[in-house]
């Protein structure tokens, strides 16, 4: 797919000139490291069978429904690893630019390539609760257990969930009000590989200051590329690289 070289021009003028950059992150980000993107045409949720995977109502009946999936999806996270965009954003945050960064993604791409204000408003994979105590711990204590097929518990009995926020739960409130923080300091919000139709998550670029820009990075059109001050099509790792290398 080809870029515009005069709308990437555009977006790199823009964050040479940004001190506070607000970004919010999909699913496009971390395909190219692995990840599948569950809602893209062939993707897990065209399967009806899988609807329910997410759906916490589902998991406290039945949680090996999920962990089925679960021995399949963590050695992709496990394997995973940061590419040209996670690092970028990195990178402006390295070159003194207050980066935050808001994701609807569950992996932690975004910590391990050095970006140090992460929201994920979807929840993370890094960790687990006990759904009867509350015992939090790092869900990688619990893969061997997944890998082997087994529902891993608390020592108290109950069973772990990761704590990614399922459909039927409320999203972090501590880290949704960051995320919204975020964006209404920011002089620069970035919309980088989601096509903005899952909400609240797609609603975030609205909490913006009026008159500080929007760029949207995606391969198909979103439903805010109207109110864009930029928007770039095109092989979103090629643009970030391109942008970064120009800042």
């Amino acid at each position: 797919m080809a870029t515009s070289t005069t709308d990437t021009a555009q977006f790199v003028e823009l964050v040479k000139g940004a001190r506070h950059i607000a970004v919010l992150t999909g699913a496009g980000i971390s395909t190219p490291s692995g990840i599948p993107d569950f809602r893209s045409p062939g993707g897990f949720y065209s399967d009806q069978r899988n609807s329910n995977v997410f759906d916490i109502a589902s998991f406290r009946k039945d949680p090996s429904f999920f962990y089925d999936f679960a021995r399949r999806f963590y050695p992709l996270l496990v394997a995973a690893k940061p590419n040209e965009v996670h690092e970028a954003l990195a990178k402006w945050e390295r070159a003194g630019k207050d980066v935050r960064i808001a994701t609807q993604n569950i992996d932690d791409l975004h910590q391990r390539a050095g970006s140090t204000h992460v929201y994920p408003v979807h929840g993370t994979l890094a960790t687990s609760t006990c759904l009867s105590c509350g015992q939090r711990i790092e869900t990688r204590l619990l893969e061997a257990d997944v890998l082997s097929g087994f529902i891993p518990r608390c020592d108290c009995g109950g069973v772990f969930k990761p704590d990614i926020t399922f459909f039927g739960e409320l999203l972090p409130d501590r880290v949704w009000e960051g995320a919204k923080e975020a964006m209404s300091e920011a002089n620069l919000v970035v919309v980088l590989g989601t096509s903005l139709v899952v909400y609240p998550a797609a609603a975030l670029p609205d909490f913006r200051p009026s008159g500080a820009p929007l760029v949207i990075v995606n391969r198909e059109p979103t439903g805010l590329d109207r109110q864009a001050d930029v928007v770039v099509r095109g092989d979103l790792g090629v643009v970030m690289d391109r942008v970064s290398r120009l800042v």
